[in-house]
């Protein structure tokens, strides 16, 4: 590597990197293909594993599927009377809790991860291997990582058992300490929505800010790479690659706004469950109930019971995050995938499909899930053979 190769090998700010290759190369094909690897890994960046390897990119797709299965099976099972369906829900009621608790905290360590690596990137501290397709990457997997956890969350309200089974009635007889539990999940969750929201504000600045890139797009009317000189750059660097195209940065740019404004009104809207029983509170100690808690009470029952009974807002809550949770992991794997062909077009070894801890535990993470669901079923059993020995004995 010559010394003014290893100059262009970060990428710390923008408009001095182009105006540092500008005086190195003049953007001419010959001088810039001498630097190719380091100019393209400071662009683009190399394959991270950490966030974008074949085993974590695996975890968020059991992540979105699990939570997706689980939800639709609850919403199937829930309030039915008899120990075959009570059976079942036993079962969906240990996978959902497993689910949470995992997922939450599989959530927490990706924002942790995703602020360090788009804060240097940001603020321009350090960008070592991580450029704009890692940082694409990041931004999605950001939202992805939290739109399964909207349907455990959306499901705390409701009777999972029949109102009058045995067990919803043991239910009610501990529901203070149920409570405690809910209202734990609520701040679990919006913690993982308060580290988000650096994600989120990087998000609108790197897909929604203006371009650079062109005749005057630099501070002040400046240019600092003109099209013709970017494009060059790009085919230098991905060569026959089918590049990321413009309809599906948008796909990608729209799902993730909105899914991000999907992830903020949930967080709202418990927040509001909580301001409720605040004031709730408030009211008994004066000993008189105020306009506002009367109106936001019905308001909050208005929303629960509309949602416990229209078909429509449970279908829209069910597939809703699983689409836009699919389109975000589409452009997750195409990037990948444009990452390893970009590699092998430079002669290197794409990373992200290596095999390392990380990637293992990335998988493993979420095996506890059905172990839990296993455990439950065996635990409760006599429900099964206790609904076979009644519908032998009505026979006879």
């Amino acid at each position: 590597m010559t010394e003014r190769c290893a100059s262009l090998k970060d990428l710390n700010d923008f408009n001095l990197y182009f105006e540092q290759l500008k005086s190195a190369t003049s953007f001419n094909i010959t001088e810039l293909d001498r630097c190719k690897e380091e100019i393209c890994g400071a662009i683009w960046g190399d394959a991270n594993p950490d966030i974008s390897g074949i085993g974590v990119s695996t975890g968020y797709a059991v992540e979105l599927a699990l939570g997706f299965v689980l939800a639709s099976l609850t919403m199937m099972i829930r309030q039915r009377y008899g120990p075959r369906a009570e059976f079942f829900q036993v079962v969906l009621k240990a996978g959902f809790d497993a689910f949470f608790e995992f997922a939450i905290y599989f959530a927490i360590a990706i924002e942790i991860a995703a602020i360090g690596m788009l804060a240097n990137k940001d603020f321009g501290i350090s960008t070592a291997g991580f450029g704009a397709n890692e940082a694409q990457i990041a931004l999605a997997v950001s939202v992805v990582c939290i739109l399964p956890l909207l349907y455990p969350v959306a499901l705390l309200p409701l009777e999972l058992f029949h109102p009058e089974s045995d067990r919803q009635a043991r239910q009610n007889r501990k529901m203070r300490q149920d409570q405690r539990r809910r209202d734990f999940s609520l701040m679990l969750f919006a913690l993982v929505c308060v580290l988000f929201f650096y994600p989120f504000l990087s998000q609108c600045i790197h897909n929604w800010a203006p371009l650079r890139v062109g005749e005057g797009k630099g501070g002040n009317g400046k240019t600092y790479v003109t099209e013709e000189e970017w494009e060059r750059i790009r085919d230098m660097c991905f060569g026959e690659v089918t590049k990321f195209t413009i309809s599906e940065h948008w796909a990608l740019a729209v799902c993730e706004m909105m899914a991000s404004l999907l992830i903020f009104l949930f967080m709202l809207w418990h927040a509001m469950e909580l301001g409720v029983r605040r004031l709730q509170t408030q009211d008994r100690y004066i000993g008189k109930e105020r306009q506002r808690t009367v109106t936001l009470s019905r308001t909050r029952r208005f929303v629960e019971r509309a949602w416990a009974s229209q078909s429509l807002i449970q279908a829209l809550l069910l597939f809703v995050p699983l689409f836009l949770g699919c389109v975000l992991l589409w452009c997750v794997f195409r990037l990948r995938s444009i990452q390893a062909a970009a590699a092998s077009n430079m002669g290197s070894e794409y990373a992200g499909d290596d095999w390392g801890f990380g990637q293992i535990v990335g998988i493993i993470i979420f095996a506890p899930v059905p172990a839990e669901m296993l455990f439950a079923a065996w635990e409760a059993r006599s429900l099964i053979l206790r609904s076979d020995y009644d519908s032998v004995s009505s026979r006879s």
